[in-house]
């Protein structure tokens, strides 16, 4: 039997997140690129976001945002999208909305497009 794989988040303190913070998830299907995504902002927006990891507070170093299933105790999975030191860019498909999050956890109804 294979032993347990796990996938830490490690943000840093600035624009997507108000302290550090780092978390541990189990995950159930290892992290593939992840470019886009069906979401509703915190703000209420609703539709298709761009998404890309942050490495500065400044968003110059852009990287690869990443989804990996997850166990999740309230659902059973969930779609972990993780970024950079500095967490997630979300820019939404129709308004060009930018907003920020150190990791976002998903219904595994929603599956990220890759």
């Amino acid at each position: 039997m294979n032993a347990p794989r796990f996938v830490s988040v490690e943000v840093d303190e600035g624009p997507a997140s108000d302290s550090p913070l780092s978390l541990r998830f189990k995950t159930i299907s290892p992290p593939e690129p992840v470019r886009a995504l069906d979401y509703e902002s915190e703000t209420g927006l609703d539709g298709t976001w761009r998404v890309e990891g942050v490495d500065d507070v400044d968003s110059v170093n852009i990287t690869a945002a990443t989804a990996a299933l997850v166990d999740d105790s309230s659902d059973g999975a969930a779609w972990l999208i993780m970024g950079g030191r500095h967490g997630l860019r979300l820019t939404h498909a129709v308004t060009g909305a930018v907003e920020r999050a150190p990791y976002l956890l998903l219904s595994q109804r929603r599956p990220p497009q890759r």
